[in-house]
């Protein structure tokens, strides 16, 4: 089966809806740029020790002042080495790369009306959830380029940001996400089969977790009602 490379995946998606009538003043297109990091049974916990650049584009449905539905797709690398100091790590010292294509659809809760088009409120934090899934390709084991297979993982993406109102226009966010990927392949340990062999290798009951941080930017796309024709507390809604 052939398949579309991550570019015109990316670029068919960044254009998605941009010239639909109906909800074109709601719409919000952006692009995001971060990092990723990996947690297993290599590296406990969230840190940005062994991170990769990740690039994400997203299109966000504006439902009411505090609901948005987010779709997008992003592309990196997870990458990770033994950091868990004991004698089975030090022994075993693995380590592994794989790239990443993910795609998913998140709602996010705005705690603030930041669309107030009084100006008084131009930041919020909010939260996010949802459902997604990744294509993994494993690349490298312990420094050493392989061979692997696109794998396909359901994730479920949570996290929190805070966003920015800049000219009525443009959002700008800063964001952390964490990927529950309800798998324990994440870093292709039990593909080894020396280490299976010869180590314990973790615990295959503990899911695999990767983090995005990073810095989005977006526009969004709506008509700025006239003075007369609107009362002086109405929004973009």
């Amino acid at each position: 089966m052939k398949y579309l490379s991550p570019i015109k995946y990316l670029t068919i998606f960044f254009f998605l809806f941009l010239n639909n009538k109906v909800f074109s003043q709601f719409l919000e297109p952006g692009i995001g740029f971060g990092v990723l990091s990996y947690s297993g049974d290599l590296k406990r916990g969230y840190s940005f020790s062994s991170s990769s650049i990740g690039i994400e584009v997203f299109q966000r449905l504006n439902l009411s002042q505090h609901i948005s539905v987010k779709g997008g797709v992003k592309r990196g690398s997870i990458k990770g080495n033994e950091k868990i100091l004991d004698a089975l790590s030090k022994r075993r010292g693995y380590s592994f790369k794989s790239k990443v294509t993910e795609f998913s659809t998140k709602i996010e809760y705005n705690f603030l009306d930041y669309f107030d088009e009084t100006g008084k409120k131009i930041f919020t934090p909010y939260l996010f959830f949802g459902i997604g899934a990744n294509m993994l390709k494993n690349v490298e084991k312990n420094n050493i380029k392989v061979s692997g297979k696109n794998e396909l993982n359901l994730i479920l993406p949570f996290g929190l940001g805070f966003k920015y109102l800049y000219k009525n226009r443009f959002s700008l966010a800063l964001e952390f996400e964490i990927k529950n990927t309800l798998t324990d392949q994440i870093d292709a340990l039990e593909n080894n089969e020396t280490l299976v062999k010869n180590f314990q290798y973790g615990n295959p009951k503990n899911n695999d977790f990767y983090y995005f941080t990073g810095f989005k930017i977006s526009y969004i796309l709506y008509t700025i009602p006239c003075p007369q024709n609107s009362a002086p507390s109405n929004n973009i809604y």
